[in-house]
């Protein structure tokens, strides 16, 4: 995640500027299972594209390119995301 959301709390083999995540898989069902749509740890993002652009570090490039990205070509991709 960067350092900018480091927290000063390793986790096994991830740094403190470091999350170990679980997969997207299931995503989609996220809002329809917990009763809310927030993501990251603590739940700093609101959304799919939020916890996107929350990104650092080694996802800097990644982070780049969706900002590159259109309207439309954003939408696809949260669309994507959900049917994982």
């Amino acid at each position: 995640m960067g350092p900018e959301l480091a927290d000063g709390r390793p986790d096994f083999l991830a740094s403190a500027s470091q999350r170990k995540t679980p997969p997207l898989w299931g995503i989609g069902l996220s809002k329809d299972v917990n009763g809310h749509q927030r993501l990251l740890p603590r739940g700093w993002a609101n959304s799919k594209l939020q916890a996107v652009l929350w990104h650092s570090g080694e996802a800097q490039t990644a982070k780049a390119q969706v900002r590159k990205f259109s309207a439309a070509e954003r939408a696809a991709l949260v669309k994507f995301v959900a049917f994982l």
